[in-house]
């Protein structure tokens, strides 16, 4: 009969939905348990934990990492040994990565601005250094122009916002549908497996792609698969541009004392947007690190971690 070929189809789909969806969870719940990483110290911001570590003693240095996904504290692994002698490092993971929380929200880079301030404030509670990678050196812009008294100096890597795309109201429904339980998660899980993450790696975030190791690839692969299917939402954000912001109004008000670097090959952020900058400020310091794209401090961390502690210790208020 019609009803039963029509009740055994929606069991059907119904099956083949569930277990798709207890896949999603299990690749999460593996990665987690294969993670060799553990959260340690959390801050609580408007109900959400945000997760950082603390490490080595002297001025304090906030280290912020960008936004591509998978991003976390973990991408300045290379350079915390020698910046933890000379400085107190705290390492924030954003909310919407690593092991922060992922709340149902519209993330922006006034998010992150507005989380950044809050941080300062209440967990390193001193004006501080601060380094900021790609996305989050706009959101670092952001909240140094509202507030110029929480820092000391900045070190702005490749910021985005000055001719990436913001978002449009068409660009909601992008939002929308990637929040979706089922196909969000899966295009999220899609982004972040380790085929793509070394894919993204090798094309835009190294010039060397031979420099991209297994272990490297895991530094982002486990991150991206420590929040559960709520991932998804900080993603759909960035996805849909809400997390990018018109960098130059912030740029223009800044105060706060700031040098820019850049990797000379980067092909997401091209050099040229540095010449912008510098056409603006040309009485400001300005870095371009050889032979690297998007993660400079990932591909040259000596020569990265050389310039930024003298660019830091140079000014530093004693």
């Amino acid at each position: 009969m019609k009803w039963k070929k029509t009740l055994s189809a929606a069991a059907f789909i119904l099956g083949t939905a569930g277990f798709a969806a207890a896949w999603q969870q299990c690749l999460f719940f593996l990665a987690q348990q294969n993670d060799p990483e553990k959260p340690e110290q959390f801050y609580l911001w408007h109900q959400n934990r945000i997760h950082y570590k603390k490490s080595g003693q002297g001025p304090p240095i906030l280290l912020l990492h960008s936004l591509c996904p998978g991003a976390s504290h973990r991408e300045f692994s290379a350079i915390i040994q020698q910046l933890s002698k000379h400085f107190t490092v705290y390492r924030p993971d954003l909310l919407g990565y690593g092991f922060s929380d992922c709340p149902k929200i519209t993330y922006t880079s006034y998010t992150d601005a507005c989380m950044i301030q809050d941080f300062i404030a209440n967990v390193i509670q001193a004006p501080c250094f601060a380094l900021g990678v790609n996305g989050s050196a706009t959101a670092l812009t952001v909240a140094a122009a509202l507030d110029p008294t929480k820092f000391r100096r900045l070190f702005l890597l490749s910021p985005t916002g000055i001719t990436d795309p913001v978002a449009q109201n068409r660009d909601r429904l992008i939002q929308r549908i990637l929040e979706l339980p089922f196909y969000g998660t899966m295009k999220y899980l899609s982004a972040v497996s380790r085929r793509k993450i070394a894919y993204f790696l090798k094309k835009d975030g190294f010039y060397a792609p031979e420099k991209v190791t297994k272990e490297l690839v895991d530094q982002f692969y486990f991150p991206s698969h420590s929040a559960n299917t709520a991932a998804r939402f900080s993603y759909a954000s960035q996805k849909a541009h809400f997390r990018t912001m018109t960098f130059l109004p912030f740029f223009q008000k800044l105060t706060v004392p700031y040098a820019i670097g850049w990797g000379e090959e980067n092909k997401e952020n091209p050099i040229e947007n540095m010449a912008m900058l510098e056409k603006l400020h040309p009485e400001k310091p300005y870095y371009i690190f050889e032979k690297t794209r998007l993660f400079p401090h990932l591909e040259n961390p000596a020569a990265f971690s050389q310039l930024l502690q003298q660019e830091m210790k140079e000014k530093k208020l004693e």
